[in-house]
């Protein structure tokens, strides 16, 4: 092979020359005549060397004739591919040593890489060695590291030289990585056959699973090449255990196609976590619009083996989330033709949505997956009410309680379900599960109504409950004497949109205070604008206007603004500046009503209920926190959905009432009662949602169901207040909202978790054991068990005494006695570690805020506060993976000294 000269070469061969004859003019090197570099180049010493290539004899004489023109000390190289003996003597008399120069291969390596030694392992590698000689840089590669050119070294410069392999492409995920670039792709297929093969054998051998680096590099070198990744999501599906037998075929065709024969099932399932891993980091990082491109071709390659049905174990694969979907909605179907639910029964539905949400996809569908966390939420509701028989409410207050507590919740999952989802197997296992849940709900509505109806008629001045009108003398007043306040009312926002509001709310650093003992707020009767708001915001029983409201405010000395008089006044103002100036003036009490809620019901429209989609809520928050306000968040009426109503036209009253003579149907209640503020003190009101007597709309109000009577009111801050008579409400939603529900299986307390094997000092350990068992302890790494999920029962409050008795030993006391700064004290160290035992030693971080009452938001701080107690000596007793917290009973007991 004939070497092809670099300047490094030159300078290195002709420098050798010079120190055995300084007085060298001429050098011939045997090497291609070809030299596309400066013609002159310095020598270290400074002098000069003038490089000409020489195909012939012609042109080597012809450059012998110049060399007298070279300024003195410059020394002419020829470069040809004549041997010595080729010449007349004529030429070699000229010549340094009199003969043609052989440029040593191993010598040429060594200075290519400036290298004093070379690793014996090279000579078979001689693929490698002739490709790095054949096209090297102007300057050589960059030196080897400590002056020894390792096999590997040299290998894996020839690799980013030749086809733009980087260090840090050399394994699986980096190869596939690599090909997304159509010029890498390019460069591979160019290689020469030699130099490719050798190539390929090297990357298969550096390190584990080399046979799913070659079935890779064979798909770059074939017509798939472009597809590498997209082959992989595909091969990931079609080799999960879940379906590969039935994948086989499909998976099969698509091999043959790709590397021209069928790979072991690991090998393709090792490609496809390899894949699936590289677009989950392009998901997360700015190469969105690559994985795009990814997915889709990965889609028209499962489409085109016939195998789209077969997805379903793909966490990538937008068909895989759709079939998870549906699997969802099948199970949500089974579930449902049970004859009784209960808590066992959604094992396997809780299973898809966990899986759903790991999708990567799933932040994209981010709707879809929530409505299938509503669905599964409404069946642990149901089942809860078929377990728990509990009686029909036997006050109003309690119904009204109810609704703010239980069913505000259900209210706010079923209006998310119920709009559906674009896959039918799902949109039916929807409609199947409203249905029941209406159902359930109706049984809820009914009696509420037969109570509102009494206590309208008898007039109840009962405490428990607080009428609208009297929510500005006995609430608004006296925390006016505390601290300055903003009324915010949204007019029309249910007990269920409130929900939603307040949990995006407490996201964003807003902590909800509730009235302590709870007294439901109603709405006058009928339940609309013109009777409840006015009477909230002028303190008594009132049918009226807005010119009535401000005035009933103005005499107060407060000021009020309407939905007019929010514009804002010019660029720059979010809000007008009267309603700013207000805010941040000393009035005690600025009022303030938003219309957003009660537009949506008339112009339609069921967006989820964050602050962002609320007018100016977010401007309106904070402006009142920089004013040091508080917020009293209120409404005057809830309202009802549209749910495929039933209109029986009546223009008596309004969309939900009427004062008709007409008798009340079975859906329909009487009121009669000094509430009463429409229809001469006596009206008719639908409590059954799926009445109206006026023209179609996206909602209603103005009936007798708890969703329009009952009104939510919160207290907000960003901090916890201490005012009497409220109490800062963390965590409001209901057991069932939060975590699956308990399934009978009874938690391993009330003894003492055994000893762990004990590891060496300073080591993470990996195993602990239970006396009784053998076993792995609950929570910890590599246990067997699933924890056990379930909801709060008593053995939260009841003492546990192998928790008592690990709290109370010497190493323990000692340990909260020395570190009473930044750490957990005792007592809140025993809910969080009876928490996670009651769910076998692992729970959410939402649990775990729930167990503790801290924001979700503050969790973390309360966690490394308990680890900094429990993790005795570094060891792994507390642990957070990812959402999940996970104790080592076991472990923690034998560090507390305990076994």
């Amino acid at each position: 092979m004939t070497v092809v000269a670099a300047p490094v070469l030159v300078r290195a061969k002709v420098a050798e020359v010079l120190r055995r004859d300084e007085k060298a003019r001429v050098v011939a090197l045997a090497a291609a005549p070809v030299w596309p570099h400066d013609e002159r180049l310095e020598l270290p010493g400074g002098r000069g060397v003038v490089v000409r290539p020489c195909v012939s004899t012609l042109a080597i004489r012809d450059e012998l004739q110049q060399v007298d023109d070279l300024p003195a000390g410059e020394v002419l190289v020829l470069l040809t591919e004549y041997e010595t003996g080729e010449l007349g003597t004529s030429i070699t008399a000229r010549l340094a040593g009199q003969k043609i120069l052989p440029l040593d291969r191993w010598q040429q390596l060594t200075s290519l890489f400036r290298a004093h030694g070379i690793d014996p392992a090279l000579v078979d590698e001689q693929w490698a060695v002739n490709a790095l000689l054949a096209t090297p840089p102007p300057d050589g590669y960059p030196a080897a590291r400590n002056g020894y050119l390792d096999r590997a070294t040299a290998l894996a410069t020839l690799a980013e030289t030749q086809a733009g392999l980087t260090p840090l492409d050399l394994d699986l995920a980096g190869l596939l990585r690599w090909s997304l670039d159509a010029e890498h792709l390019a460069r591979w297929r160019a290689l020469d056959p030699a130099v490719r093969t050798g190539m390929s054998g090297w990357l298969a051998g550096r390190g584990g699973r080399g046979d799913v680096v070659a079935a890779v590099l064979r798909c770059f070198a074939g017509p798939y090449g472009p597809d590498a990744v997209a082959v992989g999501l595909v091969l990931a599906a079609l080799s999960h255990p879940e379906v590969r037998d039935t994948a086989q075929v499909p998976r099969t065709m698509l091999e043959t196609r790709v590397v021209d024969g069928a790979l072991a099932p690991s090998v393709a399932a090792e490609w496809g976590r390899a894949a699936e891993g590289l677009v989950q980091r392009l998901l997360g990082q700015e190469g969105r619009a690559v994985a795009g491109g990814i997915l889709r071709r990965a889609e028209e390659i499962l489409a085109g083996q016939g195998a789209a049905e077969l997805s379903y174990p793909s966490a990538v694969l937008e068909s895989g989330l759709t079939q998870r979907l549906r699997h969802i909605g099948s199970q949500v179907a089974a579930v449902l033709r049970k004859r009784r639910l209960r808590a066992e029964d959604l094992g396997p539905v809780e299973h898809e949505v966990a899986r759903l949400n790991a999708h990567a996809l799933a932040a994209d569908h981010a709707e879809r997956v929530s409505r299938a966390e509503m669905a599964v939420r409404l069946l642990r509701w149901l089942a809860q009410e078929a377990a728990s028989a509990r009686p029909p409410a036997p006050s109003l207050a309690e119904a009204s309680r109810r609704q703010q507590d239980q069913d505000a919740w259900v209210d706010l999952a079923r209006a998310r379900v119920w709009e559906g989802d674009v896959d039918q197997v799902v949109a039916a296992a929807y409609r199947t599960l409203c249905t029941t849940v209406d159902a359930r709900r109706r049984e809820h509505e009914r009696r509420f109504a037969n109570l509102l109806a009494d206590h309208t008629r008898t007039g109840s001045t009962l405490g428990e409950l607080l009428p609208v009108e009297d929510v500005l003398d006995q609430i608004v007043v006296p925390l006016a004497g505390r601290c300055r306040l903003l009324l915010l009312v949204l007019d029309g926002m249910s007990t269920g949109v409130a929900r939603e509001l307040l949990a995006d709310l407490s996201t964003r650093g807003w902590v909800e205070h509730t009235l302590t003992p709870a007294r439901p707020v109603l709405a006058t009767l009928p339940s609309v604008t013109r009777t409840s708001r006015t009477s909230l915001l002028c303190g008594r029983l009132v049918d009226g206007t807005q010119s009535q409201e401000k005035a009933s405010f103005a005499e107060r000395g407060w000021p009020l603004f309407h939905k007019g008089d929010l514009a804002a006044a010019g660029a720059g103002e979010v809000l007008e500046p009267r309603v700013a100036d207000a805010i941040r003036g000393d009035a005690p009490v600025v009022g303030i009503v938003v219309n957003t809620v009660d537009d949506t019901l008339d112009k339609g429209g069921r967006t989820p209920w964050t602050a962002s989609s609320v007018d100016r809520l977010l401007d309106l928050l904070a402006t009142a926190d920089g004013s040091g306000r508080a917020v009293l968040l209120v409404s005057d009426h809830g309202h009802v959905h549209e749910r495929g109503s039933r209109l029986v036209s009546d223009d008596s009253g309004g969309a939900r009432w009427r004062s008709s003579a007409r008798p009340p149907d079975e859906d329909e209640v009487t009121l009669i009662g000094p509430r009463v503020l429409l229809g001469g003190g006596r009206i008719v009101a639908a409590w059954n949602e799926r009445l109206r007597y006026t023209a179609l709309r996206n909602g209603y109000h103005g009936g007798a169901s708890a969703q329009e009577i009952v009104i939510p009111l919160a207290l907000l801050r960003r901090v916890d207040l201490d005012l009497p008579g409220w109490t800062p409400l963390h965590h409001a939603a209901p057991p069932w909202w939060v975590e699956p529900m308990a399934t009978g299986t009874t938690p391993a307390t009330g003894t003492t978790p055994a000893t762990g094997t004990t590891p060496a000092t300073g080591t993470t350990p990996a195993t602990g054991t239970t006396p009784a068992t053998g076993t792995t302890p609950a929570g910890h790494a590599g246990s067997a068990a699933q924890p056990d999920l379930g909801l709060f029962d008593e053995s939260e409050v009841t003492p546990q005494p192998w928790v008592d008795r690990v709290l109370d030993t010497e190493v323990m006391r000692a340990r909260l006695a020395r570190m009473r700064r930044g750490a957990m004290p005792a007592d809140r160290l025993g809910v969080l570690l009876r928490a996670l035992d009651a769910r076998g030693g692992a729970a959410t971080r939402a649990t775990v805020a729930r167990a503790l009452d801290v924001p979700d938001a503050r969790i973390a701080s309360h966690l490394a506060a308990a680890q900094r107690v429990l993790n005795i000596d570094g060891y792994e007793v507390l642990r957070i993976d990812g959402d999940t917290v996970r104790l080592n009973a076991a472990l923690l007991a034998t560090q507390a000294g305990l076994t």
